[in-house]
């Protein structure tokens, strides 16, 4: 069984034990590849999902952060869907562990170890080992993949970058962020949208993005895309999805205008190594990075 339930996981006494916490995550390919990934670490881990709903009460946070730090052999947790509820219900418990944590207000690790518990925010400290450079890019998601992008992106260099998304809280959350990281050179814009067709116009320009960016999760969390299928990619253009598994209607879409794609599986990979080096307590480097890609590529889903 890929997965284990919250009362499991306070008794948990077999071999040290990394917690995923997500929604539904039996059907990620990290429980296929991370005896490799725990082993590149010199690691005895095992790996067990915690699925909690989207709804989860701050008290079943407080009982995870219990069991974190009271159970020894629990090594600590990677936290995708939960990232600010945990923060929102835990920020008082938990040592931070870089700071980037109070920038996001977010948590998508926590270690185990001297009665504590830290908590980090690696999220943007991955994707800036994947990022490919461009001068100007359109992100279509303003969540917790669009947050990382952007501080991501203060450290390359790019001249602008504009954030779409049909929340206008989480373009609000977002501006929020960029006035505590600092926006580091980056002329940022937040643009409301209502669906494709105003997406599809942005990608028009101007400017007109070198980048473009789905983290809205359509295409595997939900079905579809942010665009339509006359969405204006050009030769020039990268879109870029950080999917890696389900429909990526957004790639075929820009495949078919001409555009290269580029899937989300080397950030899937980069953020997998950014929360277990954490765990581990060893540092981020590009070596950890291409040994942790080589243990995965057996398991890289095919497209097309």
């Amino acid at each position: 069984m890929h997965t284990v339930t919250l009362d499991e996981v306070e008794g948990w006494a077999g071999a040290p034990l990394v917690v995923f916490v997500g929604v539904g995550t039996g059907g990620s390919l990290a429980h296929a590849v991370f005896d490799r990934w725990a082993a590149a670490l010199d690691r005895p881990w095992v790996l067990r999902g915690l699925d909690l709903p989207p709804d989860t009460p701050p008290a079943t946070y407080r009982r995870l952060l219990s069991a974190v730090r009271g159970n020894a052999a629990v090594e600590g947790a990677v936290v995708t869907a939960h990232k600010l509820r945990l923060y929102r219900a835990c920020a008082g418990d938990i040592a931070l562990g870089d700071e980037l944590v109070e920038v996001t207000r977010e948590v998508n690790t926590l270690r185990a170890g001297d009665g504590l518990v830290q908590g980090y925010a690696r999220d943007a400290l991955a994707l800036s080992h994947v990022l490919p450079p461009a001068a100007d890019v359109l992100c279509l998601g303003a969540g917790g993949a669009g947050t990382a992008l952007l501080l991501a992106l203060r450290e390359r260099g790019a001249a602008s970058a504009t954030f779409a998304d049909t929340s206008p809280g989480a373009l609000d959350d977002l501006r929020a962020v960029a006035r505590r990281a600092g926006a580091g050179g980056v002329r940022l814009s937040y643009v409301p949208v209502e669906g494709p067709d105003d997406c599809d116009a942005l990608l028009a320009g101007p400017p007109a993005p070198a980048l473009v960016v789905n983290a809205t999760g359509l295409g595997k969390d939900a079905p579809g895309s942010p665009v339509t299928d006359l969405a204006p990619f050009g030769p020039s253009t990268l879109a870029w999805d950080f999917n890696y598994r389900g429909g990526l209607d957004f790639l075929r879409q820009a495949a078919a205008r001409g555009a290269s794609t580029m899937d989300g599986w080397d950030y899937f990979v980069a953020g997998w190594t950014g929360c277990l080096t954490a765990i581990a307590g060893v540092p981020f480097t590009a070596g950890v990075l291409a040994a942790f890609a080589g243990a995965a590529a057996p398991y890289r889903p095919r497209r097309g």
